[in-house]
């Protein structure tokens, strides 16, 4: 189907089209709006809603991060000015808030955006209000806080320090109406701090064009007492500077150093007892247009007066008259610091070191958060200090950790430094004198004088913190310095009592390091010069308190000590000067085990139990000796051996000593008191091979003169003697203890000299030792089981001349090396053989031979006659005895019934037939006379041998025999006595009831026909 065609109807006229708007127009319209829409935004989402969104939450992060309710009234911001106030700030219970604040406001800076860091162009605080009160001793209202915050900062764990310190700006800092209320329960007191006014220009550690309008203000009501501190300013200069003058006087101290320790650890807060501050200072303040950063300037002075501080979990109390600083102008942005002058008048320092056990100050968080911000604190502080001064003062130091405590006191203490400066650029200049004295229980020394003067370098880093090297010069005097402080620190140490003892010195002290190496000992460098002394020593055994070691004063003058560290210890060159000793006292002992008592002085263990150093030993202890050297053996140091030690000294004199000296070595044991000695050890050096010249005078107990002489050179490689002695008429009677438990007789009198000789050389020892003995006359015997089982007066019989002289040369020789040689040793052995040969050997002994032969006098068997050999021997015999008046001679006349039998028997028989033939002879001529055949056969006639061997041969029976031989011995013994007394008085030859033997004594060879002798 066709649609139908619509009727035509008339034509009408074409509409206008709307007019549209340009398009800048149409754009500013939705920017407009859009601006609008935002404004209203920010309006509505920071000024009505952030508000209220936030409060809450800072009220409960605040509460949570004290510990005690923060509540806040109102909080508004006003976006379009970048405002923001704090209205009805409260900290703490509503009945009794810690703090509150009528408002805060503070203005955002747009700069902000341009410095990427936080500029306020104002912060205004109205009615701020801290309540503070002291509840005990420790305690504060608000410690309970700082728990609470000490607590979540350890729980968490540190913050990664910043590489750089925080960028901020503060401007126009006012506080209006503040008010500090200070309660004390404990002392009942109370402070009032009103009408508070601050006023800042600014804080800031960034460059900014802030306009400043606050000036420097401080005002403020104080208990009652007006205070105001104005400040002005130049608002026409460039930099727009302002000061403020802050001028304090008379401000107690103590009122308000209570506060300082709530916020301290307990065991370093102070007790500030009184103090007095007085400021005159100037704090400029100039915002000085980009890029310099602001200027904050303090400058004047400030000083402390009568001020009393204690710690006493530390031991410290502190107090001066007048403490000033001098000068000052610091620079905390731009971290530059100078004082003119520090000045400490009348300090007075007390410092305690408690007991071992007692309770010991714990560190705080702070020291370990401090080592990190040092880490990552920027560059070096520039600081300068032009002097320090400390006038009048007095210094304690007291250990009570010793037994007795230990104080040390330096009084009228004067101490001068100058040149301090970071980074250094000079030497620091110092010097010290006071008036020292060490009190050791109830003690009471005279002080002694100590004086420091000269410079260092190297303290301090120098410029861009590079290590300088350590240079010291100093002047050092020491003058009669009391050590007896010293003893309860030794005691552990040592088996000596420290009982006086007072040291001295004056000369220069260098000390040198490389840089960086500080007072590391293996690269110091220490170089002392001048003299020094130690007079007054007295020292005695800890155990019976008996004297030990002591002497008047001992000086050494020109001494130069030089001592490089290094490995093993590092090497020193030592020149003593001339050294003299005075008024020498000592004990020295050499024990049964050839050690010296003086070896004794240091424990083999510290803290062992004390053991007598003046007391003989009876038994040798090389047992515990041994045990105990390997722990005291030295361990070589790590790196090397050390440098072998330079030594030298110019001459030493002594004067007026005294040695008491025992030696239980040699048997047997022998003490000797030397005195009066006196004399003079030449120049020696380790370096050098000429040896030192002795020449020592002294006495035996005041009485014999003695004398020491020779040369020496202890300090070579090998030890270099050739010493001689002598001492004259030393009285035996002194001895007399020792005879008698010894010897078992004591000595009634007698007189002894003593030359030796002993030279050492390359290890070689010979010695000459030569014993002169003077009427040495023994008494009653003694009963002592020590005693020698050996005719000890038939042996000094023996060894005495014709005028009771005894005079013995002992030589000895050896080598050192041989560790089972002894001097000591060899010397009694050879005392040891004289007595054993007085009893094996006495004629060899009295005659000076090696042979016995004159124990006897031979004679032909079957004869009493004394031929010509005879009678040269008996003369031989009479000679020595003259020369030996207190022996005696007894004679002992022998016949051998062998050979003397056959002897006598011959001569009986041939006696017989000479008889026999007489009567023959007699008969044949008278015809009558006829032999008693019975007896006698009739001689043979020449030409009857045959008849004559087969006649019997008369004899003597065994009775007529042994008379015969008795009256052959005592025959002998008579002629020898009648010969005898001819020389010698008759009481000094003894005959002795004869003998018939064939035997001889052991070793003898001699005939037995003969005269035994026997010496008494």
């Amino acid at each position: 189907m066709s649609p139908v065609a619509a009727p035509d109807l008339p034509a009408s006229p074409s509409p206008t089209p709307p007019r549209r708007l340009p398009r800048w127009a149409r754009v500013s319209l939705w920017t407009a709006g859009t601006l609008a829409v935002l404004a209203l935004a920010w309006t509505l989402l920071i000024g009505s809603w952030l508000p209220g969104f936030i409060k809450p939450r800072i009220e409960a992060a605040g509460s949570d991060a004290l510990g005690t309710p923060m509540v806040l009234d109102r909080i508004t911001i006003a976006p379009w000015k970048l405002v923001v106030q704090l209205d009805g700030l409260r900290v703490g219970e509503a009945a009794a808030p810690l703090f509150t604040l009528g408002s805060a406001q503070t203005q955002l800076s747009l700069q902000s955006i341009r410095q990427r860091a936080p500029v306020l162009a104002s912060l205004t605080l109205q009615q701020p209000r801290v309540n503070v009160e002291r509840l005990s001793a420790e305690r504060f209202n608000f410690s309970a806080v700082l728990d609470h915050v000490k607590a979540r900062q350890a729980a968490q764990p540190p913050a990664p320090p910043s590489p750089e310190p925080a960028r901020f700006a503060l401007h126009n800092i006012r506080l209006e109406g503040g008010a500090l209320h200070y309660r004390d329960a404990v002392l009942q007191t109370e402070h009032h701090v009103e009408a508070l006014r601050i006023g800042l220009p600014f804080i800031s550690s960034l460059p900014s064009d802030v306009e400043t309008e606050v000036q420097p203000l401080l005002e403020a009501r104080i208990d009652g007492s007006a205070l105001r501190l104005d400040g002005h300013a130049r608002p026409f200069a460039a930099a727009k500077p302002a000061e403020l003058a802050l001028d304090l006087q008379g401000v107690k101290l103590a009122d308000w150093a209570s506060l300082l320790r709530a916020v301290l650890p307990a065991e370093f807060a102070p007790q500030v007892l009184q103090g007095q501050l007085d400021t005159k200072l100037a704090i400029s303040f100039e915002a000085r247009p980009e890029p310099a950063p602001p200027s904050l300037r303090v400058r004047g002075e400030l000083a402390i007066s009568g001020f009393d501080l204690a710690v006493p979990t530390q031991g410290v109390t502190a107090a001066w008259q007048s403490f000033r600083l001098e000068q000052i102008d610091l620079a905390p942005l731009e971290r530059q610091h100078a004082l003119a002058r520090v000045v400490i008048d009348g300090l007075k320092l007390q410092l305690v070191r408690q007991k071992p056990g007692a309770a010991k100050p714990v560190a705080s968080a702070s020291a370990a958060s401090a080592s990190t911000a040092a880490a990552a604190a920027p560059a070096p502080l520039q600081w300068q200090l032009g002097e320090l001064r400390c006038n009048g003062c007095a210094v304690t130091l007291r250990d009570t950790g010793m037994t007795p405590p230990v104080q040390l006191d330096l009084a009228d203490l004067q101490l001068g430094l100058k040149n301090l400066a970071g980074p250094a650029t000079a030497p620091i200049g110092f010097d010290l004198a006071t008036q020292l004295s060490a009190v050791t229980g109830s003690a009471k020394p005279s002080p002694g004088t100590l004086k420091l003067a000269g410079e260092v370098s190297g303290l301090l880093p120098g410029p861009a913190g590079a290590a300088l090297p350590l240079a010291l010069s100093a002047d050092v005097g020491l003058d009669a310095i009391d050590l007896r402080a010293l003893q309860p620190y030794l005691a552990p140490h040592l088996n000596l009592t420290l009982v006086g003892a007072k040291v001295g010195t004056a000369g220069q002290l260098k000390v040198n390091a490389p840089a960086g190496a500080g007072f590391a000992p293996e690269t110091l460098r220490v170089d002392y010069r001048g003299a020094a002394s130690l007079a007054g020593l007295q020292t005695q055994d800890s155990v019976n308190g008996a004297d030990f070691v002591g002497w008047r004063r001992l000086a050494l003058d020109g001494l130069a000590v030089d001592w490089q560290g290094g490995p093993g210890g590092g090497a020193t060159n030592a020149d003593l000067g001339r050294i003299s000793l005075d008024g020498l006292q000592a004990r020295v002992i050499l024990h049964p085990d050839a050690h010296l008592n003086l070896a004794d002085i240091v424990k083999r263990e510290q803290g062992a139990a004390p053991q007598s150093i003046t007391t003989p030993q009876t038994t040798p202890q090389t047992t515990a000796r041994a045990s105990a050297a390997p722990a005291s053996a030295p361990v070589p140091a790590a790196g090397g051996a050390a440098a072998p030690l330079k030594l030298r000294w110019q001459a030493i004199t002594l004067r007026d000593g005294a040695v008491q000296f025992t030696d239980n070595f040699v048997k047997p044991n022998y003490t000797a008191r030397l005195t009066q000695l006196k004399g003079e050890v030449s120049a020696l050096s380790s370096a050098a091979p000429e040896p030192a010249r002795v020449s020592i005078a002294g006495a035996l107990d005041d009485g014999a003169p003695l004398r020491i002489a020779g040369r020496l050179h202890p300090l070579g490689a090998r030890l270099y003697t050739d010493i001689e002695a002598s001492a004259r008429g030393i009285a035996l009677t002194r001895m007399s203890t020792y005879a008698e438990r010894y010897a078992g007789y004591a000595i009634e009198k007698g007189s002894m000299s003593v030359n030796v000789r002993y030279k050492i050389e390359q290890g070689k020892l010979e010695a000459e030792n030569q014993l002169f003995l003077d009427q040495l006359t023994f008494g009653d015997a003694v009963d002592s089981p020590d005693a020698l089982k050996l005719p000890v007066r038939l042996a000094v019989a023996l060894l005495k001349n014709s005028r009771g002289e005894i005079d013995l040369r002992m030589p000895v020789a050896g080598t050192l090396d041989d560790p089972q040689f002894s001097i000591g040793g060899v010397v009694w052995q050879v005392v040891l053989n004289l007595l054993e040969r007085a009893v094996t050997a006495p004629f060899a002994m009295l005659f000076g031979s090696d042979s016995n032969e004159a124990s006897h006098l031979p004679f032909e068997p079957g004869s009493a006659e004394l031929d010509a050999a005879a009678r040269e021997r008996l003369d031989a015999m009479a000679r020595r005895l003259i020369d030996k008046p207190t022996l005696k001679l007894e004679a002992t006349g022998r016949a051998d019934p062998l050979t003397d039998g056959a002897a006598l028997q011959s001569a009986f028989a041939e006696k017989a037939r000479a008889q026999a033939a007489a009567s023959a002879a007699s008969a044949a001529a008278k015809g009558t006379a006829r032999p008693d055949m019975r007896t006698f056969q009739v001689p043979a006639a020449a030409s009857a041998p045959a008849a004559a061997a087969s006649a019997p041969v008369p004899a003597l029976d065994a009775a007529a025999l042994d008379r015969a031989l008795r009256q052959l011995a005592d025959q002998r013994a008579d002629r020898v006595m009648a010969y005898l007394a001819t020389q010698l008085p008759a009481e000094r030859v003894l005959l002795t009831r004869s003998q018939l033997t064939s035997e001889r004594p052991e070793g003898d060879q001699g005939p037995t026909s003969r005269v035994q002798f026997e010496l008494r």
